[in-house]
């Protein structure tokens, strides 16, 4: 493939956060970047799995819907016109002689690039599910869900919840407002999420507002007509119930797959890419960024991905240009200069 128009600075695997972030640091660095997204869309695990959660650890949002956080994410980034492909999977690499990169997608297309940057997140995931209830296909997406994409399927239902981690907790509250009831079902004695959505979910129980089985695991469904109205739980002293259920929302956590990433050569701990200082990985050039990247006291979350995005961004320069003296400009002066042209 001759090097040309086609050629761009950076390419970034995953058009998360991180990634859609990563774009608009390319245009504040002056680069060129090209996404390649797996999914229809942008937006990464918010748009695919939670567009309606609420978000309250991204700096200055005391509170942000996630689609919108993806939206605002994207006008940051649209200015500066990074290409877009959707829809298709980093499949392979390779370093070019010339050290640019060639990405390979499942589509067959080939991106070349002067460095390569994966923001890949979790890779590809799917969601934990409860064996012991067999095959519930037929009810998922009707009465069995692993996400919340709308509120509105919920709207009037009795819905009970599997999960004692932050998205059980946040959709517990979430879901209050337009469920008929609230039911949270929790295997372990105490739940594992942030401290204040704990207190909001045991003071709501406290209230009789939201129903609440700790040491409790749902064992089977009862459906009539080939709907789920009812399920049975047991807790671990032997005691079993039932209870009432239009809905079973099972939160408790997705397993990842890295993919072809993971044959990629590059040094992994724990499904994640090891990165230096910079963001850099094991070759020269390739930079790592967000849930997918690794090192000591990492912390996963959206504020760290966007943070990695930066030093990913920046440090790629000093591969793409050699030897040219990188100035950092303040984005006021920058915005001010792109004004006045």
């Amino acid at each position: 493939m001759p090097e040309g128009e086609d050629l761009r600075d950076l390419t970034i695997v995953g058009g998360g956060p991180t990634g859609i972030f990563a774009a608009f640091q390319c245009g504040m660095n002056n680069m060129t970047c090209r996404i390649i997204e797996s999914m229809p869309e942008l937006g990464g695990q918010l748009t695919a799995l939670y567009p309606e959660k609420h978000i309250y650890d991204v700096a200055a949002f005391p509170e942000v819907q996630a689609s919108d956080l993806v939206d605002s994410l994207w006008d940051q980034a649209e200015r500066y016109g990074p290409e877009v492909i959707t829809g298709e999977q980093a499949v392979s690499f390779r370093k070019l002689e010339n050290g640019h990169f060639e990405v390979t997608t499942s589509a067959g297309r080939t991106c070349l690039s002067r460095a390569l940057l994966v923001a890949a997140g979790l890779g590809a995931f799917t969601p934990r599910t409860l064996p012991q209830l067999g095959d519930i296909s037929h009810l998922e997406n009707r009465s069995v869900f692993y996400a919340v994409r709308s509120r509105d399927d919920f709207a009037g239902k009795n819905v009970v919840i599997v999960g004692g981690g932050d998205s059980a907790l946040d959709w517990t509250m979430g879901l209050l407002p337009v469920a008929e009831s609230v039911t949270v079902v929790h295997r372990m004695s105490s739940f594992q999420g942030h401290g204040k959505t704990v207190h909001e979910v045991l003071d709501a129980a406290d209230e009789g507002r939201v129903g609440l089985y700790f040491n409790t695991e749902v064992t089977s469904l009862k459906e009539e007509n080939g709907e789920l109205k009812r399920l049975v739980a047991a807790s671990k002293s032997g005691r079993e119930m039932e209870l009432e259920a239009d809905c079973l929302l099972i939160l408790i956590g997705f397993r990842s797959n890295l993919g072809p990433i993971a044959e990629w050569g590059l040094e992994l701990q724990d499904q994640a890419i090891m990165v230096d200082t910079h963001m850099q990985t094991s070759v020269d050039g390739l930079y790592a960024a967000g849930d997918i990247a690794q090192y000591p006291g990492k912390l996963k979350i959206i504020q760290t991905g966007l943070s990695d995005a930066t030093m990913a961004v920046r440090h790629s320069l000093t591969y793409i240009r050699p030897g040219e003296k990188i100035r950092h400009q303040f984005s006021s002066v920058k915005m001010a200069k792109e004004k006045r042209k």
